[in-house]
């Protein structure tokens, strides 16, 4: 033991030194700071190491700081978190040290969530309050192992990389001489100490956005000076202010963004429609949502002679528009993707792009990326054209009445639009076509029903209910799905760099755990065999109608990864494709777009399926363009960042939205106190059960504590609490009538009593 805490404590002189060497070495810049843009330029494998003269022309030093750069960087070397083979040098974590993210807890203490994939296998690092180091919630660190064993492992902070709470959203409180925030954010592990002349004018109870000025320092907490006082906690539409700087959403463009799409001319020029493949003279239609204004895709069919079909995807070319390096490329990739919320949209781009000039908005012509597909009878891509190329859209359609056309044919709805029913009774049977081709190739369709709220005539929720998904849906989806694959496709034939949306296979520790509660409910659950996905397949429409399949559902994705943006290609699990990406939503997720500005230059290029710009005929690829020069390869490491930063972005959305519904749940279950529901146990825990109520999708706990009687056994694989006495029982699937009992706004938490 002597010996492990001799090399933990040469490892921490190690860092320590390489702080100095910055702090000397590097004057004008922060050490946090610095140190998190030398470890984000180190690349995360061997195969892409990179030289300290690249390193350093990479972050922009000066000839005399190059002399220090390769002292902190020998530095990292000895102390494990950078290794080296003929002078290049890449990013890997080190016996005993590690580079993750701090996770606060309600109970003061934090985990460490590392982010090396091996280090993740071995589970998080807990962390004790007190050996924090000064860190907070959402920290980047560099921490040491100090204990490992059956309980998991344990350590402490070593070092800051990177400050993430740069604001934080709480409550005010007015003292005589000092004042504080307390923060919303209950993982947030300090209160933020904030002097009067740094208050703002805030009164006690008013919910404020403080900036963190001075971050915690032995055993002080962090001091801050408020920047916004965004109203009191009961105010109307305070609770979306909250959740925008609550997970930090960009949600005001900057001058420059604002002033390049002004400068933007909304009509097509001639110069921009004369090189492109012109589909204008085809019927082409969007099919969105009813409250959608901005429109990614276009579709279009035809049946031809030879019983093949021909589908277009059309999708709106933003990168004409959107510059690489431009104002609105940098904001776009700050944002990463439009963020959706019941009343109000935070898009990547702003409105005159994303609503006007880039969307397919009807009768108008627009300037899209088009995806031209050959069906063969089977729904197998026989042939493709990947061109710029220019449409009108024939209609602006939307989900509802695809699907009345498509139920019944005889409908006012389909007479409405007979000029286009056929061709969307025709995707319908190719949609068909396809979403049999995946299932037989094992892809998982997750049916897992989101909540959508219902507004009476004040503005005020009236309802929630479960969103319908219908075939019109689907159909859309079939056609997104089969675009993008067949770019994936493409730009990995030719070698090209690309940004691929993986999703990899389920950790093994993970399934295990899950076919045991499976099986609990008599369900057999196995990955054995050629097509790994097919077990899941098989349970789920087992468990289909049953009152476990929302849990088992739920508790199915959890089990699995989460998909994500990367430059190698992994393949997607769930989708059981080789090779995906994104392609068909570039108005709304940055991946997309730097898809599209890819596939620009393979076309550009001349020796990919495309449009021949000279003769204006599509043409087929002769042999693969060559990508080995110092351009590519630059583009292949900054893949690598843009991956991990929209993968964080698209994280941080999913978040923002779910807590907002979650929010709005409980703010429609506080005007319903005393009211009586019926429902359904949905899970059991030893603290009590949860229920979804029939008539409104909410979901509520009814604790152990308001039960009468002796409930004190907990039976987790039979999912059930058990009165021994009395033989009393509440079991997963039990319909029951309970009674709203307790709302807590704040924390978004909804409590039952049984009626």
């Amino acid at each position: 033991m002597a010996s492990s805490e001799s090399e933990a404590g040469k490892r921490a002189a190690l860092l320590a030194t390489a702080c100095w060497l910055l702090a000397t070495g590097f004057p004008g810049i922060t050490t946090d700071i610095q140190l998190q843009k030398l470890l984000e330029s180190l690349p995360k494998s061997p195969g892409r190491a990179i030289s300290a003269d690249r390193l350093g022309a990479a972050l922009g030093l000066a000839d005399d700081q190059e002399s220090r750069l390769r002292e902190y960087l020998s530095a990292f070397v000895q102390a494990g978190l950078a290794r080296t083979k003929g002078g290049r040098y890449w990013r890997s974590s080190a016996s005993g040290l590690l580079i993750g993210t701090l996770r606060g807890t309600r109970s003061g203490h934090a985990f460490v969530v590392p982010d090396d994939e091996r280090e993740r296998a071995m589970g998080d690092l807990h962390v004790a309050e007190r050996s924090t180091g000064g860190a907070m919630h959402r920290d980047k660190v560099i921490a040491r192992v100090t204990r490992s064993g059956k309980r998991g492992r344990s350590g402490a902070v070593e070092a800051v990389l990177q400050r993430e709470n740069a604001t934080v959203v709480g409550r005010f409180v007015r003292l005589r001489t000092e004042s504080f925030v307390s923060p919303l954010e209950e993982k947030f592990m300090y209160d933020v100490a904030v002097s009067p002349s740094d208050s703002l004018g805030a009164a006690t109870g008013d919910i404020v956005n403080v900036e963190i000025t001075r971050p915690p320092v032995a055993g002080r907490p962090p001091r801050g000076r408020v920047v916004e006082v965004l109203g009191r906690e009961d105010d109307p539409g305070i609770d979306l202010e909250i959740i925008i700087r609550k997970h930090r959403l960009p949600h005001i463009f900057p001058e420059a963004a604002i002033a390049e799409a002004e400068a933007v001319e909304e009509a097509v020029s001639k110069e921009a429609s004369h090189v492109r493949a012109d589909f204008r003279g085809q019927v082409t239609v969007t099919i969105d949502g009813e409250t959608a204004r901005d429109f990614d895709d276009a579709v279009s069919l035809e049946l031809l002679p030879n019983g093949r079909s021909r589908l277009g995807v059309h999708i709106a070319d933003v990168s004409h528009y959107v510059r690489e390096g431009s104002a609105l490329d940098e904001e776009a990739y700050r944002r990463g993707t439009s963020v959706y919320f019941p009343e109000r949209a935070i898009p990547m781009l702003p409105e005159r792009l994303s609503n006007l000039i880039c969307s397919l908005n009807p009768k108008v012509d627009r300037l899209t990326m088009s995806a031209v597909m050959e069906l063969d009878r089977s729904g197998r891509v026989a042939d493709y054209t990947l061109t710029p190329s220019i449409i009108r859209s024939r209609e602006r359609m939307t989900y509802t009445n695809v699907n009345r056309i498509l139920t019944d044919p005889e409908s006012d709805t389909a007479k409405e639009y007979a000029h286009v029913a056929e061709m969307l009774i025709a995707m319908h049977e190719l949609a068909l076509t396809l979403i049999g081709r995946r299932e037989q190739r094992g892809a998982i369709d997750f049916e897992l029903p989101e909540a959508e709220l219902q507004f009476n005539d004040e503005g005020q929720i009236a309802g929630i209910v479960r969103s319908e998904r219908n075939i019109a849906h689907r159909l859309i989806e079939e056609f997104m799905l089969l675009a993008n694959e067949t770019v994936a496709k493409h730009l990995e034939k030719l070698g090209a760099p690309a940004l691929y949306r993986i999703h990899e296979e389920p950790d093994p520790g993970k399934v295990k755990e899950f076919k045991e509660i499976a099986e609990s409910f008599g369900h057999k659950f196995s990955m054995h065999g050629p097509v790994p996905q097919r077990g899941f397949q098989h349970l789920l429409r087992e468990a289909a109608g049953r009152p476990e399949e929302r849990m088992l559902s739920f508790l199915m994705l959890r089990s699995m990864e989460r998909a994500r943006y990367s430059p190698q290609n992994k393949g997607h699990f769930g989708l059981a494709m080789k090779t995906y990406t994104h392609f068909t939503s570039p108005i709304r997720r940055y991946p997309d777009l730097v898809v599209h500005r890819i596939l620009r230059q393979v076309i550009e290029r001349g020796n990919a399926i495309g449009l021949d710009l000279a003769s204006g005929h599509a043409f087929k690829r002769i042999k693969a363009p060559v990508f080995e020069d110092e351009e590519d390869q630059d583009m292949r490491r900054a893949l690598e960042g843009s991956g991990i930063h929209s993968s964080e972005r698209e994280r941080a959305a999913d978040d923002a939205e779910r807590e907002l519904m979650d929010w709005r749940k409980a703010d429609f279950m506080a005007t319903r106190l005393g009211d009586q529901f019926k429902g359904v146990v949905t899970s059991v825990k030893e603290y009590g059960f949860y229920v979804e109520l029939t008539e409104v999708f909410v979901e509520g706990l009814v604790h152990i504590s308001t039960l009468k009687g002796d409930l004190d056994e907990y039976q987790p694989r039979r999912h059930r609490l058990v009165g021994v006495r009395t033989g009393r029982e509440y079991r997963l699937g039990d319909t029951i009538t309970v009674t709203v009992d307790r709302v807590d706004r704040a924390r978004h938490l909804i409590d039952f009593s049984l009626s």
